[in-house]
């Protein structure tokens, strides 16, 4: 008897264990997630801030301004050159702006996968009878309520809602409007 009581400890305890290992590490897989998010954050940022500057010499003025200090007898060609270098420079800018918004899609996708995760793992160590559904992809049943007269609702709605008359001391003491 005694040895299967135990025996049975042991294997609650190690299955607590486990599960403490596993939730642990769920946790710092978020905590990677995250990380990552914030790096693609970053670097988002320092390429928008780029585009912008992109945007800024991409101006004729500017372009002009690039170029005037260069001696040459073509000034409209070496412009066209600037102006191509920019936009293929942009183009590669507003690609990878594009990638790093796919990233982080996915990333906030993972961490509130990941997320999910804990908190099924920290509900089935809690207790081995509070066991959460499993997640389906079918929408729930929806059900209608028989449909009432107007004045049969509003017979109702003022049955659950009761409201007290104030005492006359309150009344007495509250100011009118």
């Amino acid at each position: 008897m005694t040895r299967l009581l135990r025996s049975s400890l042991l294997i609650l305890l190690a299955t607590q264990v486990w599960a403490a290992q596993d939730i642990a590490a769920v946790e710092q897989r978020v905590e990677a997630l995250r990380q990552q998010l914030r790096d693609v954050t970053d670097r988002q940022t320092k390429l928008q801030a780029r585009e912008q500057e992109l945007d800024e010499s991409l101006r004729p003025d500017n372009i002009e301004k690039s170029v005037a200090g260069i001696g040459t007898t073509d000034a409209t060609a070496l412009r066209d050159r600037r102006r191509e270098q920019l936009e293929r420079e942009k183009a590669s800018v507003a690609e990878q702006l594009q990638s790093l918004d796919a990233s982080r899609a996915r990333l906030e996708a993972a961490i509130a996968t990941a997320e999910a995760e804990a908190v099924r793992l920290r509900a089935s160590a809690l207790g081995p009878n509070n066991s959460t559904p499993t997640q389906t992809n079918t929408p729930a049943p929806t059900v209608t309520a028989p449909s009432a007269s107007p004045a049969k609702a509003k017979r109702n709605a003022r049955r659950g809602v009761k409201r007290r008359k104030p005492s006359k001391a309150r009344r007495r003491a509250s100011p009118r409007r």
